[in-house]
């Protein structure tokens, strides 16, 4: 086994483990790292986890100082449970691992496809592409709800489906159906797909270290509530209990899809509470693993567990003192877990990990989710009485097709913050403003600051107008009376993206570059090959 180190010269360099499941893999990153030295973006160590002695390599690699470690499950879950406080991070199936598996199937049998929920924020773009793959089965479902990948494998037997992709949870039931097998693992794709959430978090993770350096109080809220825009009648209600909610120091419970601004929200709720000048902290649920949640939350004393430090750690509830604590996707919260922040809701004072003492605490709780807890609740995903502990002021936040009357003042606003960002002076034109009202907006917000961003980077001119769109949106309108420049920007685009294979750029390159999703990029390649062969 070697280690393999890239040394950089960027700004910042995070010392990051590779542990891969097998030797052939292994060979593969080897070779691909060997490659790629002049990327500069991290140290790694690479160790084969398939050898004799790979727990002693990975504990080596780790006391001599890790900023994250990355690994296939299931020596994924050992290692968090063997070093709580080491940041563990999963590898998971990427979209280009599922049209792997798909590419298995014969011809000439039908396929079906369940799709993993750690695929989710993809099923748009994933949907597209099974369409056009002419998929005639696919289900999004979680790997965890057995009742479910029962039913859909059931309901794939009945469709006449002979070959099923889907993940290690669904293998019994498919053979049980009597259909073909195609086993869902994160292979390549889904190391880069890690990678990349690695260097994203550690990057976060360095800078609210720093926000937190400089402010003795803790994180600070930037956001007011006239940052958010919105003068929709469902927008003015939502303020309306927000100042309300603001002078109380009740638990709040905001609801909402993703990207809806849940947590602008509750940082202008702290900024118009009596909490104000105390600290606002954020912990996002689903982001943090089970080993290491209760220790963020609660903290530890010197020796509570293997590589706890000697001084111990405050948590969360501590930092937080005379402040509020955003609790965000607490309906990704391990049930376990559910009894001691309910414990905590009830009493008032915490107890570090490895200690007896009770510490007592003065935060609020505001909590998020995405999730609907009360359905959670009957299917006894969460506790009730944590629930009702939670929900004492409620506030849902709309997504944003319920309210397209805000999509205009709210795409104004976006582009002034990027023109500003970026030095550009740019204007919708009223054709973008009025196509915009017509899209479901799935991404909510969140989506539309995206597209209004990457239409800032790449229109030249000053007037944005509808064949724009054909750069940064996957499915743009067609314009029937557009110039022979616009007929052809789709051909323009899928040239400039051979171009960058040919220069040796990566598919997550690309896509970053031009502003669209992986999933798109392949469509489009598979489309003109297609196209070129007839």
């Amino acid at each position: 086994m070697k280690t393999i180190k890239i040394w950089g010269g960027v700004q910042e360099i995070f010392k990051i483990s590779i542990v891969t499941p097998s030797l052939p893999l292994y060979t593969k990153i080897e070779q691909f790292l060997h490659t790629t030295h002049k990327r500069k973006l991290a140290q790694i160590d690479l160790i084969d986890g398939s050898v004799s002695d790979a727990a002693s390599r990975i504990r080596k690699s780790i006391q001599a100082g890790r900023d994250a470690v990355i690994l296939w499950e299931p020596m994924a879950s050992a290692m968090a449970a063997a070093y709580p406080q080491q940041r563990i991070f999963v590898v998971q199936p990427s979209v280009l691992d599922l049209l792997n598996c798909i590419r298995q199937v014969p011809e000439g049998k039908s396929c079906g496809v369940i799709i993993p929920f750690s695929l989710r924020d993809y099923y748009d773009d994933l949907e597209l592409q099974l369409k056009a793959m002419e998929i005639p089965f696919y289900r999004l479902i979680s790997d965890t709800d057995e009742r479910a990948l029962r039913a859909a494998v059931h309901q794939a037997a009945l469709a006449g489906i002979q070959w099923l992709v889907g993940s290690a949870g669904s293998e019994r039931y498919v053979r049980a159906e009597g259909m073909e097998y195609i086993p869902l693992q994160p292979e390549w794709g889904g190391l880069v797909r890690a990678f990349f959430k690695v260097l994203w978090s550690l990057r976060q993770s360095r800078l609210s270290q720093r926000r937190t350096l400089s402010s003795p109080k803790g994180v600070t809220a930037y956001y007011h509530l006239d940052d958010i825009i919105g003068r929709s009648p469902m927008m003015k209600q939502v303020k309306s209990l927000a100042r309300i909610y603001a002078a109380s120091e009740s638990t709040i419970l905001i609801t909402g899809e993703s990207g809806t601004g849940k947590e602008m929200l509750a940082q202008a709720i702290h900024n118009m509470s009596s909490r104000r000048q105390g600290p606002f902290l954020a912990l996002n649920c689903s982001a943090v693993s089970e080993s290491l949640l209760e220790s963020e939350l609660f903290g530890y004393t010197g020796g509570a567990f293997t590589g706890a430090r000697r001084e111990g750690r405050e948590g969360l509830f501590e930092a937080a003192n005379g402040g509020t604590l955003f609790l965000d996707e607490i309906g990704d919260m391990p049930y376990d877990l559910q009894n001691y922040l309910l414990r905590v809701l009830q009493e008032r004072c915490i107890r570090r990990l490895g200690s007896h003492q009770s510490i007592p605490i003065d935060v609020r709780i505001i909590a998020a989710t995405n999730k609907n807890l009360e359905q959670a609740v009957r299917e006894h995903h969460f506790r009730m009485d944590l629930y009702y502990r939670l929900a004492v002021l409620l506030i849902h936040v709309p997504p944003l097709r319920h309210r397209r009357a805000d999509i205009a003042v709210v795409s104004q606003a976006l582009l002034r913050r990027f023109n500003a960002q970026y030095g550009r002076h740019h204007e919708l034109g009223q054709d973008v403003i009025d196509y915009f009202q017509t899209l479901p907006w799935p991404g909510n917000v969140r989506q539309l600051a995206n597209t209004i961003e990457r239409l800032t980077l790449v229109v030249s001119r000053k007037k944005i107008t509808l064949p724009d769109l054909a750069w940064v949106m996957p499915n743009p309108p067609v314009i029937p009376d557009k110039r022979d420049r616009d007929r052809n920007l789709k051909d323009m685009t899928y040239e400039y993206i051979e171009k960058m294979y040919q220069e040796g750029k990566s598919v997550s390159e690309i896509a970053k570059e031009l502003g669209i999703s992986r999933s798109t990029i392949y469509r489009m390649r598979q489309k003109y090959r297609r196209k070129k062969e007839l």
